[in-house]
């Protein structure tokens, strides 16, 4: 079975545009990276419709598993943002990796900011 471990994000890339391709999705596979980063705001939205309204106590319980049909509705709308993303990453020819651990430097180089209980 695929999973993290074992599948490099430029196979998932390739699955992506193979769907794409076979939904008839984007002129040859290829979507419009514009509307690619439009749509990714609207899935963002469905990710964080789950979330609404939990306790703090409803987060814990998700966090230690007891929730697993929540914990499912959220699964697939992070695919749905992954999708997209690597959808844009693929169009636009940038390596993920490389960005992420980019970005992670980036922020490890930044001042700390100070917490502000009151925000």
């Amino acid at each position: 079975m695929k999973s993290d471990t074992n599948t490099p994000l430029a196979e998932l890339k390739e699955q992506v545009h193979q769907l794409c391709l076979r939904k008839g999705w984007g002129v040859d596979g290829v979507q419009d990276p514009q509307h690619v980063a439009m749509a990714m705001t609207v899935e963002m939205s469905e990710l964080l419709e789950p979330f609404q309204w939990l306790n703090p106590d409803d987060v814990q319980r998700l966090m230690r598993g007891e929730d697993p049909e929540r914990c499912a509705l959220i699964a697939e709308e992070f695919a749905d943002v992954m999708m997209y993303g690597l959808q844009l990453a693929r169009t636009l020819g940038f390596d993920i990796t490389e960005q992420i651990l980019r970005k992670i430097d980036i922020v490890d180089h930044r001042p700390p900011k100070a917490y502000d209980p009151k925000r």
